[in-house]
């Protein structure tokens, strides 16, 4: 196993930009009330192509997702779209591109 060593996060508490520029996502850590929800990753902005969907738990917590290998492309940045006020913030692991 290799580990990049330029690894950036950025954290978003609301429906937004976290990353610009081509990029990839090596993981996600978030944060949930106790009623299921979801949110997703896109690139390509709000309207842009969902890479990655997630949904979160009926459990109150902190949770992260390591996304194996060379990660998931983003080609154009990574907008993160919160499903509602039950997900609380979104932390994205990236590599290459920069903080929103």
């Amino acid at each position: 196993m290799s580990f990049a060593s330029d690894v950036k996060a950025k954290t978003v508490v609301a429906s937004g930009d976290s990353v610009n520029g081509r990029t990839r996502v090596q993981g996600v850590y978030y944060t949930c009330t106790g009623t299921a929800s979801g949110f997703t990753l896109k690139t390509g902005g709000s309207g842009g192509t969902t890479i990655l969907d997630i949904k979160t738990p009926a459990a109150a917590g902190a949770y992260d997702l390591i996304i194996p290998d060379d990660g998931i492309l983003a080609t154009d940045g990574v907008y993160v779209t919160l499903g509602d006020a039950q997900v609380l913030s979104v932390t994205v692991l990236f590599v290459g591109g920069a903080p929103a």
